[in-house]
């Protein structure tokens, strides 16, 4: 099967649709990050405050693209 083939688009397709419902829909993705921003945390040497502020960019990253993949034509199929 090449890369430009109708079967390989549609495969493409529906796996970017498995991962967008697991990964950004369901949460997941944040989920990973709440769970590594508490580990960084946990260390005593840690910057929480640059790690608390760098979440918190990752976190409206994944959140504004959730937002935009949601209206996603490839995504609603």
């Amino acid at each position: 099967m090449g890369l430009k083939t109708a079967a390989f688009k549609k495969l493409y397709e529906e796996q970017y649709r498995v991962l967008y419902r697991r990964l950004l829909a369901g949460g997941a993705a944040l989920d990973l990050l709440d769970g590594a921003l508490a580990s960084c945390n946990s260390n005593e040497r840690a910057d929480t405050a640059k790690a608390t502020a760098e979440a918190a960019t990752l976190r409206t990253t994944l959140k504004t693209r959730t937002e935009a993949l949601r209206k996603d034509r490839t995504i609603n199929g």
